[in-house]
């Protein structure tokens, strides 16, 4: 990794940081249930072995475990994995939570027999090359006839967030969010205060046309087998216009 990357690893992992603190009031009420109900259906096959990579709070890795998978989870922020193990205390079932960068998944060769990767995760890597980088992981990590489930930026989320000029403000939170593109760079730029605390945070994230994404897959070894609308089968609004890319790793 260069200095540079470093750099930009170390603001964004403080960045999520901060985040984490207010996450969940502002994510947490999300259908991870019907998410992770996707993902398997992904699969078409049984699963057993689950990695959640960049788990952020857990939700999904929790949803998992609850259903009585073998769940692992890996995130670069310290305090988001913090949030994941509190939730995995009260669920009372035993999950694995490390610390780890999506280009360099700590998890051993074919252990998983599916590898998700949610909410956009891969775009906040702004080049092309630390995609297929994170993208040859997953895919690494996937056994034999595994399944690697991604969802990437949506063009509708580029063009008008999650939901423009967002405010929210309940419990003691205030929340504001705007959203800003610019030549494939989508800037989310959040404040928020709680108390007498006020963060200002801005998160980028590279769009990538379906036929780069196509082509940053091939790059990595893995085969797109479909693209998964979540609209209607999530019928919340926040689904429209997000898809689930399934992939298998290349056969050497």
């Amino acid at each position: 990794m260069t200095e540079r990357d470093q750099r930009a690893t170390d603001e964004r992992r403080g960045a999520y940081d901060r985040y984490a603190q207010v996450y969940d009031r502002v994510y947490g009420r999300a259908p991870y249930g019907r998410f992770v109900d996707l993902c398997l259906e992904a699969a078409g096959r049984p699963v057993g072995r689950v990695l959640v990579a960049a788990c952020g709070t857990g939700n999904a890795a929790v949803e998992f475990a609850r259903r009585g998978y073998q769940v692992a989870g890996f995130d670069l922020s310290v305090t988001m994995l913090g949030q994941a193990a509190a939730k995995r205390g009260r669920l009372g079932r035993p999950f694995g939570l490390v610390r780890g960068d999506l280009r360099a998944a700590p998890f051993a060769d074919r252990s998983a027999d599916l590898v998700v990767a949610l909410n956009t995760s891969l775009n906040y890597l702004l080049e092309a090359s630390q995609v297929v980088t994170a993208l040859a992981h997953l895919g690494r990590i996937a056994a034999p006839g595994g399944t690697v489930v991604v969802e990437p930026l949506s063009a509708r989320f580029l063009h008008a967030g999650f939901e423009p000029n967002r405010h929210l403000e309940e419990d003691g939170l205030r929340l504001d969010a705007t959203y800003e593109s610019r030549d494939g760079l989508l800037a989310e730029h959040l404040r928020w205060r709680v108390g007498d605390v006020e963060v200002v945070e801005t998160y980028w994230q590279r769009w990538y046309s379906d036929e780069r994404l196509g082509e940053l897959f091939a790059a990595a070894g893995l085969d797109v087998t479909a693209r998964q609308p979540m609209w209607p089968a999530i019928p919340e609004e926040p689904a429209r216009g997000r898809t689930l890319w399934v992939a298998t790793p290349r056969k050497p």
